[in-house]
């Protein structure tokens, strides 16, 4: 229960918090009578209904180790992970390295997404030139990262409200990435199909298997062969490939590591693994057709002649569908910069590589196939193997401009009508009344006109 005691001109109220050996007197002074007596009111009912938050003076850095130790560790992902803790590392902890966590209010979030927006030096990205300023989505991503970490600060009572759910971020609209047509995947594949060439036909099953069955780079990548049913044509999605920091192989609970690639040279920070995938949802079958199965048989002759040329010394065989020549693993930067250097070598005027990755290919596949099956989300929804469908529509269902013009034609057709065959329908209503004011004053005339055509049908 808290008390009010008069100290000269001010008041103050004293409480007790904590429990046991940690049970400790708090006061708050300075106040004005009126001020005390509502703080007091406001203790006592935060006590009633349980939700007062004891004073603590851990700071928002120390906090966010926590977080990260305890939270990060079970929830993120390791490319989740090492993107948070970057941001963590090169924005949060300089700018609020002992602030107290309790002190920090939307206006002190507001000052410091100004102050990244307008002052702080962005970190420096290697192989990429400095940026001038901080970019809006890298606020959007910090911000998201805090959001998460305040609403578990409110779940361990550290504070009573999270500050960052009213904060005001900088105006961003996310960039839509560019999706190829279907024609244009097609001569893509048409222009990859080389089966005397390994490393483009390689290219070409990839491109396959990412617009046949809407994979993602890792799940292409980590695709075996064991893991594909050729006679009934389905391919069993339960692994994808990765590039993972040793570090955190131990560190990340959640990572479920199915398999370990030797290292090539000894001392090596990471190491390329095959996991399972991030969720449930993404495990999944996908069923093939007869077309990409004849290629994939093509590509599994050819890594057969090149395994008994080698031998096993010489080839790495781990059972991957896409392989480099040597067997060893296709990691998905390495299909990224195969795919756009096709692009560039098929030299189209209407494609620009620069604007298009390996990833591109799963957003033309989700639109065809959404368009395919008539707008059955929770079937695409399945063969992508995302968690919901808002997925779908919010970001894979691209319209392309053929679709849209198509669109209107079919409106000019169904709703306006199409301009000759208005004129043909005016002259035809207009002889059908001329013939029907002469049936009128000649009754005959109209069963002469219908034994006409009869006798001109015969």
């Amino acid at each position: 229960m808290a008390s009010i005691i008069k100290r000269g001109k001010t008041y103050s109220i004293v409480y007790y918090e904590g429990e046991g050996k940690d049970r400790h007197q708090v006061w708050e002074s300075g106040l004005s009578y009126t001020a005390a007596k509502a703080r007091k009111t406001k203790l006592e009912l935060e006590e009633i209904e349980n939700t007062h938050i004891d004073q603590n003076n851990i700071t928002a850095c120390q906090f966010l180790d926590e977080f990260t130790v305890k939270y990060g560790t079970m929830k993120w992902a390791a490319s989740t992970y090492d993107g948070n803790v970057g941001l963590l590392k090169n924005y949060v902890y300089p700018y609020w390295a002992d602030v107290k966590l309790r002190s920090i209010r939307t206006k002190t979030v507001d000052d410091f997404y100004h102050f990244l927006q307008h002052e702080a030096e962005p970190a420096a990205n290697m192989g990429k030139p400095r940026r001038e300023h901080i970019n809006p989505s890298t606020i959007h991503d910090i911000h998201k990262v805090l959001r998460g970490a305040f609403n578990q600060a409110v779940r361990w009572e550290y504070i009573a409200q999270n500050p960052f759910l009213n904060a005001t971020l900088p105006e961003y609209k996310e960039k839509k990435r560019q999706a190829l047509t279907p024609e244009q995947i097609l001569r893509v594949l048409d222009y990859t199909d080389r089966p005397e060439y390994y490393d483009c036909y390689l290219i070409h099953c990839a491109v396959q298997l990412a617009f046949a069955c809407c994979m993602r780079g890792g799940e292409v990548g980590g695709a075996q062969w064991d893991r594909l049913d050729m006679h009934n044509q389905v391919l069993h999605i339960d692994r994808v490939i990765d590039r993972v920091d040793k570090d955190l192989l131990k560190k990340l609970t959640k990572m479920d590591i199915l398999y370990k690639f030797p290292n090539l040279y000894p001392g090596t920070k990471t190491v390329i693994v095959l996991k399972q995938p991030k969720t449930e949802g993404s495990i999944r079958n996908v069923y093939i057709p007869d077309t990409v199965i004849q290629k994939l048989n093509v590509l599994k002759s050819m890594q057969e002649s090149m395994k008994a040329e080698l031998g096993d010394d010489g080839y790495l065989d781990y059972g991957l569908i896409i392989s480099q020549a040597n067997g060893r693993p296709v990691m998905t930067e390495h299909l990224n910069e195969k795919f756009k250097s096709v692009l560039k070598d098929m030299g189209a005027d209407d494609i620009n590589a620069d604007d298009i990755v390996f990833h591109s290919i799963r957003h033309t596949s989700a639109g065809l196939k959404l368009k395919l099956s008539h707008g059955d989300l929770k079937a695409v929804q399945a063969e992508g193997g995302w968690n919901t469908p808002d997925m779908v529509t919010k970001r894979y269902a691209h319209i392309v401009d053929e679709d849209r013009k198509k669109l209107a034609e079919a409106m000019e057709k169904s709703i306006y009508g199409n301009g000759k065959e208005k004129e043909l329908h005016r002259g035809l209503s207009s002889d059908l009344q001329t013939l029907m004011e002469f049936a009128k004053t000649d009754p005959d005339l109209l069963t002469k006109v219908i034994q006409s055509i009869q006798s001109a049908n015969t």
